[in-house]
């Protein structure tokens, strides 16, 4: 019997699943299963030129130029110890407070996030520097992990953000808008993780105590630790918002900043150096092999025609947009709990793009915040959330899965309100943007 093209579609889907469940890279699986399938529906020939024109133009990709240079600024940026002196002032300004250590690491990483736009580089960065004074200042580990979780997810919101640089390569809108549709939403999320760790020191739910009080002199001669962050954002997002230069151009004159920073610390010290641009090309080599190869597997479930009948069933269900939008959101929220931020985002933006923007009436820049806000959610979420694996990696000698995953429960619960929020209140995301 002669499967449908629609059909072929749905088996391409479980496949992937089934190739990812089986911890197969999630980059060869799409392209496995979008290269058969494509040679099964067209041609050999057909697929072989998808395949090496997808390549050529995402590799090539104006846009997408600037994942490895802000990559890059924030491998600078990392090993020039930027990451400790915002950890300092943050615990000068927030110390004494209830729960302040576990706050100045909200603040902190927040400030990272926005050197280097990586969640994993701001566990790596915070985690070290943050978890032992917390613990010798008797903090419950459930605070202390789910701090070190959650506070680093702010480089998905936080421009320079690499998640809204993907997102813009699939769906064609601005980069730069949507760096400024990321801020607010990005400061509201390090406010209301702050009043969560202040409600669980308060209360004593967590025990999370004050600490040493600090002079405003103190707090004032800390700040000096913050130029070189400083200096990095009114470069990048100063320039990107007042028009003076593109995303890209921006990633590259960060990245020479962020170098220039790198040498007037540490002089010409090449294992940095060479230690950062080999993470950097690591690094840039994994997110352009999963989009290009996810690429083909969206070229491959377009010629199984899969998304004309989604738009065919959304039209015949005569459902209000918003409600069908909460489904999408409800969809791409439980998907978070079996697969990695990229896949999600690779492997639904592409096909819903299209129908809340064309057919729901939604604000493509709004999206791009939901869709960011949902991959932050991902990143956190038990059973294969990234960050919880980041931070038992790097803790495991300390602490153990149950102690993570209570952590990081009370920042999901605070993270669901900001989307609601959001999605409510499409302003909070859009103002910035509408004024560039």
């Amino acid at each position: 019997m002669e499967l449908s093209p629609s059909m072929i579609g749905i088996l391409g889907f479980a496949a992937v699943f089934l190739l990812i469940l089986i911890k197969m890279p999630i980059a060869i699986a799409f392209g496995v299963v979008g290269f058969l399938g494509f040679t099964y529906l067209c041609s050999f020939q057909g697929a072989m030129t998808t395949l090496i024109t997808t390549v050529w133009s995402y590799g090539t990709s104006y846009v997408l130029m600037a994942v490895p240079l802000f990559i890059l600024m924030g491998q600078f940026a990392s090993y020039s110890k930027i990451g400790d002196e915002l950890y300092e002032t943050a615990s000068t300004w927030f110390g004494r407070l209830p729960g302040g250590l576990a706050i100045g690491t909200i603040w902190g990483s927040a400030a990272f996030a926005a050197c280097t736009g990586s969640s994993g580089a701001g566990i790596l960065t915070f985690g070290p520097i943050s978890y032992k004074p917390m613990v010798n200042a008797g903090y419950d580990k459930r605070i202390i992990l789910g701090t070190l979780c959650c506070g680093a997810t702010l480089g998905g919101l936080i421009p320079p953000s690499i998640t809204f640089i993907i997102y813009g390569s699939i769906t064609d809108e601005s980069v730069g808008r949507l760096f400024m549709a990321g801020i607010i939403p990005g400061l509201m999320e390090a406010v209301l993780y702050t009043a969560v760790v202040y409600f669980l020191a308060v209360t004593g739910m967590w025990k999370a105590p004050s600490g040493i009080a600090t002079t405003f002199k103190q707090k004032i001669v800390s700040l000096k630790g913050t130029w070189g962050f400083l200096s990095l954002m009114v470069l990048v997002i100063g320039g990107i918002y007042a028009g003076f230069f593109t995303p890209t151009e921006a990633a590259g004159i960060g990245s020479t900043g962020a170098f220039l920073i790198l040498l007037l610390r540490k002089g010409i010290h090449w294992p940095s150096i060479r230690s950062a641009m080999l993470d950097c090309l690591r690094t840039s080599c994994m997110a352009f092999t999963i989009i290009i190869f996810s690429v083909v597997f969206a070229y491959f479930v377009t010629l199984t025609k899969l998304n004309f009948l989604l738009l065919d069933w959304i039209s015949a269900s005569g459902a209000s947009p918003m409600i069908i939008m909460w489904l999408i959101i409800a969809l791409m929220f439980i998907m978070g709990f079996v697969l990695p931020v990229t896949t999600i985002i690779v492997l639904i933006v592409p096909f819903v793009y299209p129908i809340v923007t064309n057919v729901l009436g939604f604000d493509g820049i709004w999206f791009g915040v939901v869709v960011c806000i949902l991959a932050e959610i991902a990143l956190i979420t038990p059973p294969i959330g990234m960050n919880l694996f980041t931070v038992l990696g790097v803790f495991q000698k300390e602490t153990n899965t149950k102690e993570v995953f209570q952590g990081v429960m009370p920042f999901i619960i605070t993270d669901v309100i900001r989307l609601i929020l959001v999605v409510v209140f499409p302003q909070i995301c859009l103002w910035l943007p509408q004024r560039m």
